[in-house]
């Protein structure tokens, strides 16, 4: 599956200079085999050089160096080729006609779609270990016991169908923040060949402006508690928010945990932490999660 997204997607080489040991889908194959066995460049390299019926089932008559793996990652998980084959595993997954050029002539209709955000750990550290308090040392000062914590994370939003748990969009950052502004990003990211009729979210995407974007002008209906803000007895005086709190669809409103569904898929296979240690790498890292989440849907 993974190799043929990257074919749909990916030239067969980045530069006709280039030495052809490898083409960019079988180094994206390589990437998320890593992704999925948890392990980094050197430890994918070597789970291959074990496993010669995979290479060749690959096409690969040799092993590629682990430096090869790492600047493929840079050259093949920029943002346009991850959304570009988000949308790919979508138009594979319901089997959408396409061109020649393999680009979706038709799009999948999904009555419900919910959006959501998770956060990720930068670090490797167990989780027993960042929660634990610490004991007081003997003979010291220390007479309360102190909890180990860590404030920065990264922060990965989502697009999901609820029908089918198929990652839509995604949205990277850092965290903590709020999700209210991340509505935006995350449906100007959103493939194009799945058309969505109703958008399930929390009250952390809870604004008006985010009503008004969904139903006017991208036609899609909202369903998103009007919650936000201070506690009070007065109905909100936003035309949608007030229908919110007026007429809300519970039994549609279920559905969204959905998504949450869909980060305890991608955390129980793929890790709750990251691997990379550089911005840039961790949003490359992000978008391949989503990938490999994508990836393993149908194989499921």
């Amino acid at each position: 599956m993974a190799l043929a997204i990257g074919q749909r997607t990916l030239p067969a080489y980045a530069s006709r200079f280039s030495r052809r040991d490898f083409t960019q889908p079988q180094l994206f194959v390589c990437l998320v085999l890593r992704q999925l066995h948890k392990t980094d460049y050197r430890g994918i390299v070597a789970i291959l050089q074990d496993n010669p019926t995979l290479r060749n089932d690959l096409g690969m008559s040799k092993t590629p160096h682990f430096t090869t793996l790492q600047k493929a990652e840079q050259r093949l998980l920029r943002d346009a080729n991850v959304r570009a084959m988000l949308a790919q595993t979508n138009a594979l997954f319901f089997d959408l006609k396409a061109t020649a050029d393999n680009e979706p002539t038709e799009a999948h209709r999904a009555e419900q779609v919910a959006a959501d955000s998770s956060g990720f750990e930068l670090d490797r550290a167990s989780r027993y270990f960042t929660r634990r308090k610490r004991k007081p040392r003997k003979n010291k000062d220390e007479t309360q016991p102190t909890r180990v914590t860590y404030r920065r994370f990264a922060k990965l939003g989502l697009v999901v169908c609820c029908a089918t748990h198929m990652i839509l969009a995604i949205h990277r950052g850092m965290g903590p923040r709020p999700d209210t502004d991340e509505l935006h990003p995350l449906m100007s990211n959103f493939v194009h060949n799945v058309v969505p009729g109703r958008l399930l979210a929390d009250a952390g995407y809870d604004s008006e402006d985010n009503h008004v974007m969904l139903r006017e002008y991208l036609g899609i209906d909202s369903i998103i508690p009007a919650a936000s803000g201070r506690p009070t007895a007065r109905l909100p005086t936003g035309k949608y928010r007030y229908l919110m709190q007026t007429a809300f669809d519970d039994e549609a409103y279920g559905q969204r945990w959905q998504s949450e569904t869909t980060f305890f898929m991608i955390k129980r296979h793929q890790g709750a932490s990251l691997k990379a240690r550089k911005p840039w790498s961790r949003r490359r890292e992000l978008g391949l999660m989503a990938l490999t989440h994508n990836i393993m849907i149908p194989r499921a």
